[in-house]
Formats: C-alpha cells, sequence, structure tokens
C-alpha cells in the first residue's frame, strides 16, 4: 500500500511515472495532468504551503491519488 505523505514534487511524479528517463520529465507531465482540470489544479494549489513550494503536501497527494490512483495504478490521460 502507497504511503500517503507529503513528498518532493519530482519525486512523487517518479513514482507515478518510473519509466521516464528523469523526475523532472516526469514532474512536468503530471502538472500537465494536473492542469488538464482547472478546478482540480486550483484545489491543489489552495492546499500547497507556498506558491512556490517544491513539495505536494500529505492533503495534495491524497487528492491527486483520489484523481489518478496511486503510483503504477494508472490506466491512462
Amino acid at each position: 500500500m502507497f504511503k500517503i505523505k507529503s513528498y518532493g514534487k519530482s519525486e512523487f511524479a517518479w513514482l507515478m511515472f518510473p519509466d521516464m528517463k528523469d523526475p523532472s520529465t516526469a514532474q512536468d507531465k503530471l502538472l500537465r495532468w494536473i492542469k488538464k482540470d482547472p478546478r482540480f489544479h486550483k484545489r491543489i494549489l489552495r492546499l500547497a504551503n507556498s506558491k512556490d513550494d517544491n513539495d505536494y503536501t500529505k492533503e495534495q497527494i491524497q487528492l491527486i491519488i483520489k484523481k489518478f490512483g496511486e503510483p503504477g495504478e494508472y490506466d491512462g490521460y
């Protein structure tokens, strides 16, 4: 079972996309997914500690997983 906690953005994105060559590419892809739904993106931003935060909060991770599934479970987007 996946542990819900705060993760660095690139760290979490790489967990979501382990086949990508580097964490920054995975981070870019995850952000594109999040931004496809403007309301979801706003919810994620509201839960951030700061605008320039390099980590996802536990609450942000919960929302992302609720929408896309745990790392390794994603089936399309």
